[in-house]
C-alpha cells in the first residue's frame, strides 16, 4: 500500500491516475458551475494544476505546498498570463488581505486533520473579501461505508475523510463564515465510484465579527500584510513579487 501511494505522488502519474479515475470531468463542471465570475481566484490545494483548464477566463491563482507539483503546473500554462501558481504554506500569507473575490477549496480538506483543518480556513478568511465565499468541495462518508471507499481513500491518502456533522463542528466554532445550503454531488465518469462530494459554501461574515474570533492574530496579520503592502506599492505588485 505504501509503494501504491508513493507511485500515485508522482506528478505525471498522479495526473494520469486522476484523469482516469478521478473523474476529472464531473469535477470541472461541478466546480465550475458554483463560482461567481468573473472574479479574481485562489484554488488553494491545486497541485498540478490538472484541473485548470476549468478556470482559464479567470485571475486565477493556484496555491500547493508542492514545489514538484507547482513546476508542473507552470509548465502546463506557461502561455496562460492569467494562471499563476505558487508553492507555498497559506499559513505563511502569501496573499494579502481581503485579496481573492472566490476560492475554491476542493478535495483538499481530506487530507488535513482537525486542527489544521481549522488554521487553514482562517487563513483562508483574511486573504477572501467580505462577502465571498470559499466553496469547499470534499468527499465525504455516509453509512455504511463500503470497503473500496476505505481503499479509494487510502489509496488518496486522505486520513481524515469527515461527515458533514465532521466538517461542521470545525468550521462553526471559528465564527468566520455563514454555512449556506449543502448538496451532495455522486461522482459520474470515474471508474470506480467513490464517495460522495460534499458542496459547502462559507461566506466570510464581516471583519468585525471575524475578530472576535481570533482578534489578536487577524489584527497582527493585518499589520503584517500592511507593512509588506507599503514596501511594494500596489498590492498586485507585491503579489508579482511573491509568485516571481
Amino acid at each position: 500500500m505504501r509503494l501504491l501511494t508513493n507511485l500515485v505522488s508522482m506528478p505525471g502519474l498522479w495526473a494520469f491516475v486522476q484523469q482516469h479515475l478521478g473523474a476529472p470531468e464531473f469535477k470541472r463542471e461541478l466546480y465550475r458551475s458554483k463560482l461567481c465570475t468573473p472574479c479574481r481566484l485562489l484554488d488553494f490545494g491545486c497541485a498540478s494544476g490538472h484541473l485548470g483548464d476549468a478556470f482559464r477566463d479567470l485571475e486565477y491563482y493556484g496555491v500547493d505546498l508542492d514545489p514538484v507539483a507547482i513546476e508542473a503546473a507552470k509548465r502546463r500554462f506557461h502561455d496562460q498570463p492569467t494562471m499563476h501558481f505558487l508553492a507555498s504554506d497559506i499559513r505563511e500569507r502569501p496573499f494579502p488581505m481581503e485579496f481573492f473575490d472566490e476560492i475554491l477549496f476542493a478535495g483538499t480538506a481530506h487530507h488535513l486533520d482537525d486542527n489544521l483543518l481549522g488554521s487553514v480556513l482562517t487563513e483562508l478568511h483574511f486573504c477572501l473579501k467580505r462577502g465571498g465565499t470559499v466553496h469547499l468541495f470534499d468527499p465525504v462518508f455516509h453509512e455504511p461505508v463500503r470497503w473500496f471507499q476505505r481503499l479509494m481513500r487510502r489509496i488518496d491518502q486522505g486520513r481524515y475523510t469527515r461527515t458533514l456533522a465532521q466538517i461542521l463542528a470545525i468550521v462553526e466554532p471559528l465564527e468566520l463564515f455563514e454555512s449556506g445550503e449543502f448538496s451532495y454531488h455522486p461522482p459520474y465518469g470515474a471508474l470506480l465510484q467513490d464517495c460522495d462530494f460534499l458542496y459547502l459554501p462559507l461566506k466570510k461574515v464581516s471583519p468585525a465579527d471575524g475578530d472576535r474570533a481570533c482578534p489578536a492574530r487577524i489584527a497582527a496579520g493585518h499589520r503584517g500584510i500592511k507593512q509588506c503592502a507599503a514596501g511594494f506599492g500596489p498590492v498586485a505588485d507585491w503579489v508579482e513579487q511573491r509568485l516571481s
